[in-house]
This record gives structure tokens, sequence and C-alpha cells, in this order.
């Protein structure tokens, strides 16, 4: 983000974890492992071997982040635009956003012009909802209906349908 002469002034900031974070018992692993091969078996009954590697792939991406909490992370709203987790991202690189929740903590969602990376996730951790809203509110676009994309409710009927504890 390039500021010419405009002198950055931080507006808000906060600490959160850079992700969301739940402690798993081995029966959570036991039966998530034990589903990952069934599906991987049926992938190579069908010779489809490279399913088989990201269902495995699959498996150990959700052992390591289910196995390692989180590390803090910083955000800070400027004047200028966002800075989140060291990267920045100015005003007009944002397009819109809104509030979500996942595994009950409140995310902030904002969606970016560029597709990498899309959307930006940021936790509040203790931060207040109401003055991030009035904040940004002046710069972007509220979203109040939030569209779900094919992945995103792909994996909320999996999980409603293969609860793993």
């Amino acid at each position: 983000m390039a500021v010419s002469e405009e002198k950055v002034k931080v507006l808000m900031e906060w600490e959160s974890p850079e992700r969301p974070y739940t402690k798993h018992g081995k029966t959570y692993f036991k039966n998530l492992f034990a589903l990952l091969v069934i599906l991987a078996a049926v992938a190579v009954f069908f010779k489809e071997f490279i399913l088989a590697g990201a269902l495995g792939a699959v498996g150990f991406l959700k052992w390591a982040l289910g196995t390692n909490p989180p590390r803090t992370g910083r955000h800070m709203i400027t004047n200028v635009g966002i800075n989140s987790h060291g990267h920045e991202y100015s005003w007009d690189q944002l397009k819109d956003f809104w509030f979500g929740k996942a595994d009950g903590l409140d995310v902030l969602h904002i969606d970016t012009k560029s597709m990498y990376p899309g959307r930006l996730y940021m936790l509040l951790g203790g931060a207040d909802k109401r003055e991030i809203s009035d904040l940004l509110s002046g710069h972007l676009p509220f979203r109040r209906k939030v569209r779900e994309d094919f992945i995103e409710k792909i994996s909320a009927k999996v999980s409603r349908r293969f609860p793993l504890e």
C-alpha cells in the first residue's frame, strides 16, 4: 500500500488468534481418519489415486491444525486501510464487509477486489463489533445478507451429517 503524503493514523487496533481453534480429543481424530481411510479406499478402488492422495492431505492438514493452537495476530484499521497480520490493504483494494461466526467466535469478513486473498477473515477477540462497523462503514459497504459459496455449503452439510465427536 503506497501512501504518498498522507500520514497513517491508527483508528482501532486489536489482537486475536489467527484462526478459530477447537481442541479435539482422540475420538475425533480416530473418527476422522477412519472416514478418510474408507473414502480413500473407495477412491483407490475406482483408480482415483489423486483423490485418495488429496484425502490424505486433508486429513494431515486437519490433524496439524487441530493439534497446534494458533498464534496471536494483530489487526489495525487506519485512515488509509486495514493492516492484518502485517499485510496492508488500502480502501480501494477492498469491496465490502460483514460479520459472521466460526466455532462460536465472532469473525469480521472483508472481501477484496483481487483474486488473492479474495477474503480477509479476522477474529474479533475482545474488539467491539459496533465500533469496527462504524469505522468500516465510512469506507466500505456493509453486506447484510451473506452469500455462501459452494465449498461453504458442502462443508456445512457434511459436518452436520457426519459429526466426528
